[in-house]
């Protein structure tokens, strides 16, 4: 028996604010949360990038 998922993926998924990829909030490698906003990374790697200097990375990306 063969089934589908008919969920939107793309409309799901967050973008690691380090690398850019594009990660699954329910299976995120690690989280932060910054100013109310909860970031998704892809490796701990990516989320220790930004606990050191969140606005480089979200800087460009905010109004």
């Amino acid at each position: 028996m063969e089934t589908h998922d008919t969920r939107d993926d793309r409309a799901t998924l967050a973008t690691d604010p380090v690398c850019g990829m594009e990660v699954d909030p329910a299976t995120a490698a690690a989280t932060s949360e910054y100013q109310g906003k909860t970031y998704y990374f892809c490796a701990v790697g990516c989320k220790n990038r930004f606990d050191k200097d969140p606005q480089s990375y979200i800087g460009a990306q905010e109004p």
